[in-house]
């Protein structure tokens, strides 16, 4: 299992309504890879469209995170083929 601190950005004109603590979407660290991982909200309730913050993700496996997984390496998450927001990790727990 692997778990992380990001900064994510959530696109204004992605989804529509706000998410909750343990959503899952698909993250893409890897070109045409993706892989499931859940959000835990730090600090907040919802986390809203157009809004940036500081969030905690896990993974179970780290095969998908790629070779150069590591501080510093942007993403991309949403739901289904749909990119709804952005990352970059800030710190690997």
């Amino acid at each position: 299992m692997v778990k992380l601190k990001a900064n994510i950005k959530l696109y204004e004109n992605g989804r529509l309504s706000p998410f909750k603590s343990s959503y899952r979407p698909v993250f893409n660290f890897i070109d045409e890879m993706k892989t499931s991982g859940q959000i835990e909200l730090i600090d907040k309730d919802e986390f809203f469209p157009g809004e940036e913050g500081i969030v905690n993700i896990t993974f179970i496996s780290r095969k998908y995170l790629g070779k150069d997984f590591a501080v510093g390496k942007r993403f991309f998450f949403g739901e289904g083929i749909e990119f709804l927001g952005e990352g970059i990790v800030i710190e690997i727990l």
